[in-house]
């Protein structure tokens, strides 16, 4: 993968205003830009009355800019919205301006302060890729798409109304090509509109050849006129209607591990009734039970699936972690070769223009790894688990000690929850999460159990203050609570037994370099074992029980597979699941959609 980004090149002044010196133009106009985003976007495309009347309206727009767009829709979406509906935000940006250009920028807009402070903590890093930010303030999901407009041929979704580029055709043609019209007409639902500033006759004529109805509506400011247009109904007689939100209530969720709480977290936001069970007496007990869990991507050199799905899911995780209170303070990571082919790619992906928080060499003053291969991560590190799912799962209710025997259909699609001593909770919607454990569903249940043993070893004086974390296959943490984490070992087995080579091979592992500090005696270390639910692929899955059963399990969903990443992986494929439940946009790349399904490995 590379980082395609471009510098935004934001200067300000009196004299040009807002202004890009990467295409050599004005965001917006420098009297009165507030007045001009309104009219240009809001008003045009009529969303104060658009908004009263869908439960789940999507808005697209190529260029975040400054924001403002989003910012302006935001506060009309807060005065006019109706109960429990959703506005999903999707933004193409190629150039995006940093945190301090848009604190910059935002500073001149004092109406919008307080929700520009909402929005510049939840800001992404920068870095390509899908982002998603969830503002609890609005039931918003606000989806901003690091890449080149043309990336929108990888998505399916369905706009109701776009916002196109702000910059004039002339010094960025490349939101304004024909192969991009017909995309925006492929992404567009039917009844759906567009605005933009220019009236360019090519522009004009090429949203006509795709298609659109094309008017030019009064302009503002020093623009005579804007351009308008929408997408015709079906036939011209299919009315369509907006997609009622799903009664799933109340969530009955399986299983408090990673997964589970992932789950309550994504329903929970959305002020949805839900209830977490789990037939432990704690939350996070099994798999995910350990002091620490590594939070990093597994980046590639090429476009692969994985690599790509690998950096969205920890980019979400991280900043919900982060969000949470659940990092402890560190200096990142080191992520050592741990074979000899491992150093060419490092080297390569060093050239790929990542962002130096994401990837970089030689920023790490440590001594002992002075002639020594390897990348610094500053942004990644660990999670304090039992912290983190705590923080997940909230005030929701968790009923603990409850093993789950069968589940009863019952009246009205509502389902009754049997424990083995025939103790009964109700639910409408049901969400197994409770990683291998799950083979008990289904003998076809894609699962494979993997016992796993990490070691802690007692911090010393001399490894108190190493705050960073090494990677190389396994992994030593940096001293949390008094311990480092040593880990893990791989069994394909449900064995919970304590194995002594399991220690022994965890630090022999330690590279060679580092064992002069994390020197141990093997009788003085503690350990702990569990069984992690990984599948042949590797990768996790989310989905109906019906795709693994064959049968009507009208309701009942399942979310697994999250191995060795579930602290990567599991809040990532949540709130997709959760998406999908709901009937939400679902805004995902094609290219990593195989791999969040059954259907790959059924």
């Amino acid at each position: 993968m590379k980082n395609i980004l471009k510098k935004s090149q934001l200067s300000i002044s009196s004299k040009l205003g807002i202004y890009s010196n990467l295409y050599g133009d004005i965001f917006f106009d420098k009297t009165d830009a507030i007045k001009e985003s309104e009219h240009v976007y809001i008003k045009t495309n009529k969303l104060a009355s658009r908004f009263k009347k869908k439960s789940n309206y999507t808005i697209a727009e190529l260029g975040f800019g400054t924001g403002l767009n989003f910012l302006l829709t935001w506060k009309l979406w807060l005065q006019v919205k109706t109960s429990k509906s959703t506005l999903t935000y999707i933004s193409f940006e190629s150039a995006p301006l940093t945190r301090i250009d848009l604190l910059r920028v935002h500073a001149l807009f004092k109406d919008l302060t307080h929700l520009s402070k909402i929005f510049l903590k939840k800001l992404p890093p920068l870095y390509q890729g899908t982002h998603r930010i969830f503002l609890e303030l609005g039931n918003v999901n606000l989806i901003i798409i690091y890449d080149d407009f043309l990336s929108l041929t990888n998505f399916n979704f369905k706009a109701d109304t776009w916002y196109l580029d702000g910059f004039s055709p002339k010094k960025n043609p490349h939101a304004w090509s024909d192969k991009l019209f017909k995309e925006i007409y492929r992404c567009t639902n039917f009844n759906g509109t567009l605005s933009t500033f220019t009236v360019a006759g090519n522009i004009r004529r090429g949203l006509l050849k795709n298609n659109f109805t094309v008017l030019k509506n009064r302009g503002v400011g020093n623009k005579k006129e804007i351009l308008y247009a929408s997408k015709g109904q079906k036939h011209n007689i299919i009315k369509l209607k907006s997609i009622p939100l799903k009664n799933i209530e109340p969530v009955a969720v399986i299983g408090s591990g990673i997964s589970g709480a992932s789950l309550i977290y994504s329903l929970r936001k959305r002020n949805i009734k839900c209830f977490l069970i789990d037939k432990s007496s704690q939350l996070g007990n099994g798999a995910s039970g350990n002091n620490v869990a590594l939070q990093m991507p597994k980046l590639t050199l090429d476009e692969s699936p994985y690599g790509l799905l690998s950096l969205e899911a920890f980019s979400y995780s991280r900043m919900i972690a982060k969000e949470l209170n659940s990092v402890p303070r560190s200096n990142g990571l080191i992520l050592l070769p741990s074979r000899e082919r491992e150093i060419i790619k490092f080297a390569k992906l060093l050239n790929n223009n990542w962002p130096l928080e994401l990837l970089d060499k030689g920023t790490s003053k440590l001594q002992i790894l002075e002639n020594i291969n390897y990348l610094y991560m500053k942004s990644s590190g660990i999670v304090d688990n039992k912290k983190f799912i705590k923080n997940l799962v909230g005030d929701i209710e968790f009923i603990s000690k409850f093993n789950v025997k069968n589940i009863e259909m019952t009246k009205g699609g509502y389902k009754n929850i049997v424990d083995i001593y025939g103790n009964k909770l109700h639910a409408k919607t049901v969400i197994w999460a409770n990683g291998y454990e799950m083979l008990d569903l289904n003998k076809k249940t894609p699962i494979i159990p993997t016992s796993g043993q990490v070691t802690y070893l007692k911090k010393t004086n001399l490894t108190s203050n190493l705050k960073v974390n090494f990677s190389y296959g396994h992994f030593i943490s940096q001293a949390y609570k008094g311990y480092h984490q040593i880990g893990a070992s791989f069994n394909r087995s449900d064995n919970l037994k304590y194995r002594e080579i399991d220690q022994i091979n965890n630090v022999n592992s330690i590279p060679y370099f580092l064992k002069k500090i994390f020197s141990s005696d093997i009788s003085d270390l503690k350990y702990r074992v569990s069984v992690r639910a990984s599948t042949k692929d590797r990768m996790p899955f989310l989905g109906t029980l019906t795709s693994i059963t064959g049968k009507k399990e009208k309701d009942i969903f399942v979310l697994g597979g999250m191995g060795a990443w579930g602290f990567v992986y599991a809040p990532f494929y949540a709130e997709i699941l959760v998406q999908k439940i709901l009937n939400e946009p679902m805004i995902v790349n094609e290219k990593i959609e195989k791999l969040l399904n059954l259907d790959r490995l059924i």
